[in-house]
């Protein structure tokens, strides 16, 4: 029997295999592009280098990719971007406990029984 996969909501990831996502790929691979490009500045003399670079590179793309501790539901490059642009997506608003009823109105209450006048 084939095996059917469905999806919890409209955001979730789509895994490739054993816990790397298409997220995952795509990060690591636009920043190895990168990579890439700004390792053509190198001179010919500086082979050496440049393949350091590379694997500096490649390291960065993994550390940018992770998860941190702190904040275990976005990535490293989310955190970093958030910062940077210093936007709030998800604002809400609190309900204060006092936005519906006056103090004195919540005297009553609590004197009357919870029964509102």
């Amino acid at each position: 029997m084939k095996e059917i996969v469905i999806t919890p909501g409209v955001r979730s990831e789509i895994k490739l295999f054993s816990g790397f996502f298409i997220k995952d790929l795509l990060v690591v691979g636009i920043v190895m592009a990168i990579g890439l490009l700004l390792s053509q500045l190198f001179p010919g003399q500086q082979s050496i280098n440049q393949n350091v670079f590379l694997v500096l590179t490649f390291i960065l793309a993994i550390d940018l990719d992770r998860r941190p501790g702190t904040n275990p539901g976005k990535r490293n490059y989310e955190v970093i971007w958030f910062l940077l642009v210093d936007q709030h997506p998800k604002l809400f608003k609190s309900i204060g406990y006092y936005e519906f009823y006056s103090k004195d109105e919540l005297w009553e209450m609590q004197i009357n029984g919870n029964q509102r006048n």
